[in-house]
């Protein structure tokens, strides 16, 4: 496997017009990563570049026929036209990097100054007690005041006091340092299925996140996503009640003085 020294890897450069950049990772409930690849693919979005791994990410060996294959994380960069509405550059990564996370951020920043961005949207999640079928809220944090009043007039509810550890709360702080403004988008995910893919969430995401940018996308399938994850959602509700229970429940023997029976 040949390694390249350069960071970036271009396919193409395209010319962009007035571009956004909407990045995601995989996160709690794959909502950001799932959203964004739905918007991704929706739009027909093209790829153009990736970031190499090798300095983020540890190397995956799989073996196979007992032959060794090694393996990372994707991340890559596609562009989709807007015909005169502004066009978007969408990054998407399968996980977060473990290793190198500011320089990794500012990869995303010299890609997104190399073609003239002007706002940045990065979405993922949060656990809040909230069931699997109601309709999940989707908060926002800003690295500039004015993105505030705009997050509010999409239905997006500001966050209040939080200390957030993500790439996306990290990209923000690096994006505002070098005056680029960002908004982070983020949905409730039922705390007790936090492991489980989240289409619901995902959805509440892009019905907030598509007005921002000014696309028309179809949701349809991502409804039947929805749909589909209920059956194994609400089995993790009803276990999640029977493990709140068994950790809560006091055998009332317990309170008589003892959990063996009394003999007469």
């Amino acid at each position: 496997m040949e390694v390249s020294t350069c960071p970036i890897i271009f396919q193409e450069q395209p010319k962009l017009n007035n571009p956004r950049l909407v990045a995601a990772w995989g996160c709690i409930g794959g909502v950001g990563l799932q959203a964004v690849s739905y918007l991704r693919d929706k739009l027909g979005a093209t790829e153009f570049a990736r970031i190499q791994p090798y300095d983020f990410f540890p190397a995956i060996a799989t073996v196979s026929d007992a032959l060794v294959h090694l393996s990372f994380p994707e991340n890559r960069f596609y562009y989709w036209k807007g015909q005169g509405k502004g066009d978007l550059i969408i990054f998407t990564a399968d996980a977060e990097p473990p290793q190198g996370r500011y320089r990794y951020a500012s990869l995303l920043l010299e890609v997104a100054g190399r073609f003239g961005v002007g706002t940045i949207y990065t979405v993922c999640a949060f656990p809040a007690p909230i069931s699997h079928s109601g309709v999940p809220k989707v908060f926002g944090v800003s690295n500039h005041a004015d993105l505030v009043a705009q997050m509010k007039r999409f239905g997006v509810s500001p966050m209040g006091d939080r200390n957030l550890t993500s790439m996306n709360a990290l990209l923000l702080s690096i994006a505002r340092e070098r005056q680029l403004r960002s908004i982070y988008l983020l949905a409730e995910v039922p705390s007790y299925a936090t492991k489980m893919v989240n289409p619901r969430s995902g959805k509440a995401v892009l019905e907030v996140l598509a007005p921002m940018l000014g696309v028309t996308v179809d949701l349809t399938e991502m409804g039947r996503l929805v749909a589909e994850a209920e059956e194994g959602l609400a089995r993790r509700a009803q276990e999640a009640s029977w493990e709140f229970l068994d950790q809560f429940t006091m055998d009332y023997r317990d309170l008589l003085g003892g959990g063996e029976e009394q003999q007469e």
